[in-house]
């Protein structure tokens, strides 16, 4: 139909050519379909004009409306689409920011149709894939295919079983651990054990021993409960999943866990990009109250 009105406006096979960018053949090939599936003639053509028929005319008019009609419904779908938004999050990544992000970026855009889907730890594939918009996650920069921010940092503790004959200290370092097996988590490149976390057990001289792997929150606990193991954890895990099987002790020497933002590389929907600034401004705004 595009072309049709263009051809109708211009009376003119080449002008509407390059209106249109295409090559004039395939302009014509395209009208001449057009006849054939509606039965009719449009144009009147002779070497030197091109004229509409009546038939054409009425097309012209239906035609215009059409388009019209069309570029109406594309925006509005565009408009929908782009109020939508999926949030995925790791476990803990979120459990300090998330809800506050969500309630603030609920306040600024109160037609965005927001939703949160939570991801096993070593599930990546749904924001490459495009099912999750922006996530919250465990990563460092390098570690995965994605665009990676990260926006917050915490503490370390170790879960233990709660008869575990460490479960009573105040604190530990790595050494006091030197004869535990560890849970851990799956890593995104599959080539387990995690290389960073292999890199911090050597610079403690620990073995690196494995017990397990984990690929949610609630498996490493049960796991630990069960007696299979013991894992480092951020210190928020400790904040938000109390058990009475298992005992947090703070480590003084373990590495900060992170919290970082993670979203598919190219061109970004406004809302998404939106999200992510309000997700900066709070970060930074805990941050700052943190500082004394």
């Amino acid at each position: 139909m595009q072309y049709f009105v263009a051809v109708a406006e211009e009376l003119h096979f080449g002008r509407a050519a390059e209106r249109l960018h295409i090559a004039q053949p395939s302009l014509s090939h395209q009208i001449r379909r057009l006849e054939q599936q509606l039965g009719v003639t449009l144009f009147d053509r002779t070497s030197r004009r091109v004229e509409l028929t009546d038939a054409g005319r009425a097309l012209l008019s239906e035609g215009r409306r059409l388009l019209a009609h069309s570029e109406r419904t594309t925006r509005l779908v565009r408009s929908v689409s782009a109020e939508r938004l999926t949030v995925g999050f790791y476990g803990s990544a979120a459990s300090a920011l998330l809800p506050d992000v969500l309630r603030g970026f609920s306040e600024e855009r109160p037609s965005a149709e927001v939703s949160v889907r939570e991801l096993l730890l070593d599930q990546i594939d749904e924001l490459l894939a495009g099912g999750v918009d922006v996530a919250f996650t465990r990563l460092l920069p390098g570690q995965a295919e994605v665009e990676l921010e990260v926006i917050a940092r915490e503490s370390r503790v170790v879960a233990l079983r709660a008869s575990h004959p460490l479960s009573g200290r105040a604190t530990l370092e790595f050494n006091d651990l030197r004869e535990e097996s560890f849970i851990t988590n799956p890593v995104v490149e599959a080539s387990a054990p995690p290389k960073r976390w292999l890199a911090e057990q050597a610079r403690h001289g620990l073995p690196g021993r494995i017990a397990a792997e984990a690929a949610s929150v609630q498996e490493i606990l049960a796991l630990v409960a069960a007696g299979k193991g013991v894992c480092l954890v951020p210190a928020s895990v400790a904040q938000h999943c109390p058990r009475a099987d298992v005992v947090y002790v703070g480590m003084s020497d373990a590495d900060q866990a992170v919290v970082s933002l993670a979203w598919p590389r190219g061109d970004l929907r406004p809302i998404v990009g939106a999200f992510i600034e309000a997700t900066r401004r709070l970060a930074l705004a805990q941050v700052s109250t943190e500082i004394p």
